[in-house]
């Protein structure tokens, strides 16, 4: 696996984060490779669930986020190719109330399909406050 150039890394975080609810979440791409995404999300109070706790829904998201962009790593992926999360699973194992960082990692690439598996944890403790699994499936456009 070879890592990203910064101007890769920065190609992505704009088409993954750069607009619309991406960019309202706020996070940021930290390190890509091939099959493999770290996305960084700080802690903001408008984030939580009314206490000084990020919000569940919030995790979910940047699971999301984080599957789809280890999803997109793949570089050879065509050109026009489409995507979307088919499948997401969730479990909380600890309140988040720090900065927290998304791992996820290519558990399979199949001929459209792709699962990754993924773990948010504390930035600076490194406490796994919950464990994702997201399929995604990438396909080209239908003709008209």
């Amino acid at each position: 696996m070879s890592a990203y150039t910064p101007e890769q890394i920065a190609a992505m975080q704009a088409r993954m984060l750069g607009k619309g609810f991406g960019e309202v979440l706020g996070a940021k791409i930290e390190m890509m490779e091939e099959d493999y995404c770290r996305m960084v999300l700080p802690w903001r109070v408008d984030l939580s669930r009314g206490d000084d706790r990020f919000h569940g829904g919030v995790i979910a998201a940047l699971i999301d986020k984080a599957g789809t962009a280890a999803a997109w790593s793949y570089l050879d992926i065509p050109e026009g190719t489409l995507g979307a999360t088919v499948g997401m699973n969730v479990n909380f194992l600890a309140a988040a109330w720090t900065d927290i960082v998304a791992e996820a990692r290519t558990v399979r690439r199949g001929g459209s399909i792709v699962v990754i598996d993924i773990d948010v944890k504390g930035v600076e403790n490194g406490e796994i406050f919950a464990k994702g699994m997201v399929t995604y499936k990438l396909s080209q456009p239908r003709s008209a």
